[in-house]
């Protein structure tokens, strides 16, 4: 097979079966090329001390982050012929990715995150708000400045989804799964009203018709977590890195993780490659089982 063939069906597997965007197939396929043209040997010749060339010659023209990118790439196309059998073994296993000097990012149990729903009076509108601000954050992974500035006319009933602008002002679509996507179209069509005093289209408003600051969500967070007696400290953030490393568990795709993220920069993704465990995904499927059996 000509290397023009394998990048055809890589661009193929990309955006039919991972269901990628094009923008983002274009940067993996851009990259593959670069690989691909650097070597310059057949692909099913190519070997982890190929690899590790081309890692040296990255290390002495680029930057990191571009660095961990580019590896990103290599670790997908490689995956994708191991899992298509069109060659013997993934020659990526054994290649580590560049550590990253960045603090690495605080998560907390699923398990935690229920104790903490759990405290909430879900009968008033006020509960139901703070309910579904704390279920979106965990399950979009939206920035807190992201979630207070949601409005009526950022979500989709029909599409199951919410439109997010984020940093740069750059838009970006979040698919949400059934449970949150239902408890959200109820609080809007039954309960927010009540808290609309001026005629907002916020979705998520104070006791005086007002959006809720970053600073009463996390007060909210907290009051929760002291009336559910968790003593771990954790912030709106928290959930938002608890959401990223539970993809990543669950083999999401890290150029996906960081479409659903907004990061501008694959290697701000990668930082969750480090904090991963089988531990969060087990919570995670636990909590959304339960939640499906109480709904």
């Amino acid at each position: 097979m000509r290397q023009s063939d394998y990048l055809k069906e890589f661009e193929t597997y990309l955006l039919l079966e991972k269901g990628l965007s094009e923008n983002t197939t274009t940067n993996y396929l851009r990259d593959l090329r670069q690989f691909l043209s650097y070597i310059n040997k057949d692909v099913q010749a190519i070997n982890e001390h190929d690899v590790e060339q081309y890692l040296s010659y990255l290390n002495e023209h680029y930057a990191s982050s571009s660095i961990t990118r580019k590896l990103v790439t290599l670790r997908q196309f490689f995956l994708y012929l191991t899992r298509n059998h069109l060659v013997s073994h993934n020659i990526m296993d054994n290649i580590d990715m560049p550590r990253s000097h960045e603090h690495l990012p605080r998560i907390i149990s699923l398990e935690t995150i229920t104790q903490v729903l759990q405290a909430i009076d879900f009968t008033s509108p006020e509960g139901k708000r703070d309910y579904l601000m704390i279920l979106l954050c965990l399950t979009s992974g939206v920035r807190v400045s992201e979630l207070v500035h949601l409005t009526t006319n950022d979500f989709n009933f029909k599409a199951k989804r919410i439109r997010v602008i984020g940093k740069g002002n750059k838009e970006r679509l979040i698919p949400l799964d059934d449970k949150t996507s239902e408890m959200l179209e109820d609080f809007i069509r039954h309960d927010r009203h009540k808290l609309d005093k001026l005629d907002s289209t916020l979705i998520f408003l104070n006791h005086s018709g007002k959006m809720v600051s970053r600073e009463n969500f996390y007060n909210i967070l907290q009051k929760y977590a002291h009336k559910a007696g968790i003593k771990e400290h954790f912030s709106p953030h928290t959930l938002r890195h608890t959401f990223a490393t539970t993809l990543l568990d669950g083999e999401a795709d890290l150029r996906s993780i960081q479409e659903l993220l907004g990061h501008s920069d694959i290697a701000t993704t990668t930082i969750y490659t480090h904090v991963a465990n089988e531990k969060i995904v087990e919570d995670y499927k636990r909590f959304f089982h339960r939640n499906k059996e109480e709904g």
